[in-house]
């Protein structure tokens, strides 16, 4: 194989070609080098495309060689990859890439790492689906995967933009368990919020409670527990019911959340 001076490895493009024909010869480690170089160079140079497409290479070509052994290289590799997609508009690629970074990080035990590329995975998902129902024209896809939705898919893709759009602010897609928590204690403020301008029941007595005795009995209604000192009534108990309802789901997804992230460490 041919032999370039340094001048000329300043040029990614040729970099990128030399590359190509060392993945030909199956010479991987060369390819990876040569691959991750070229991508340096042209997200200097401002070209997130062609850096995206490099660095994703070398990913592949590290994934190859390193065979069971190792994947670290290949994992940093397909998240910068990612972030150059993503900066070049590409946010279906950017997602793909993530997500090859996340399976990497995890076999490589890298936990923490998988879960914020895991993470950044479903967000750029989000975030296509979104320009592809809202302003297809404007998507920019550096690789070609999928078509403009027709009346049928844009009703699939609609359920699952609001699928992921819920996750990401409930949860975090699994990975923030603490904003099941933020979830949680807005349920509990709004539900209050509700209570007192409405009527409550006490001992006989109907009474408009203040925001801290409406803070009170949304907490216990939320958290299911229930005492019995303070009853809602009227349209209060329509309120009391879909808290109840959220308490119990939102608390099981922080439950489920905390335990995912964490019981991996």
């Amino acid at each position: 194989m041919r032999r370039m001076d340094d001048v000329a490895h300043k040029d990614p493009k040729v970099l990128e070609e030399e590359a190509y024909v060392y993945l030909y010869h199956e010479k991987y480690h060369e390819a990876f080098g040569l691959f991750k170089k070229a991508g340096d160079l042209y997200r200097i140079a401002g070209n997130h495309k062609q850096a995206a497409i490099c660095l994703a290479a070398a990913g592949n070509s590290w994934s190859i060689k390193s065979g069971e052994q190792t994947f670290d290289n290949a994992a940093l590799s397909y998240e910068e990859a990612a972030r150059e997609a993503q900066s070049a508009g590409d946010y279906q690629y950017a997602s793909m890439l993530y997500r090859c970074a996340a399976v990497n990080y995890e076999r490589d035990t890298e936990f923490s790492s998988f879960s914020d590329c895991f993470y950044r995975s479903r967000d750029c998902r989000r975030k296509f689906i979104t320009y592809l129902l809202l302003n297809p024209k404007k998507i920019r896809q550096i690789v070609k995967a999928e078509e403009e939705p027709g009346v049928g898919s844009s009703v699939k893709l609609f359920f699952t933009w609001l699928a992921l759009t819920v996750a990401f602010f409930v949860w975090g897609y699994g990975e923030r368990p603490f904003r099941a928590a933020c979830a949680a204690l807005s349920v509990i403020c709004i539900s209050a919020g509700l209570y007192s301008g409405g009527m409550l029941l006490r001992g006989g007595v109907l009474f408009r409670p203040d925001f801290l005795e409406a803070m009170y009995f949304s907490t216990i209604t939320f958290t299911t527990v229930g005492y019995g000192d303070v009853v809602p009534v009227g349209l209060s108990k329509v309120v009391a019911a879909g808290e109840v309802l959220a308490g119990m789901l939102t608390t099981s997804i922080f439950i489920v959340s905390l335990s995912r992230k964490y019981l991996r460490i």
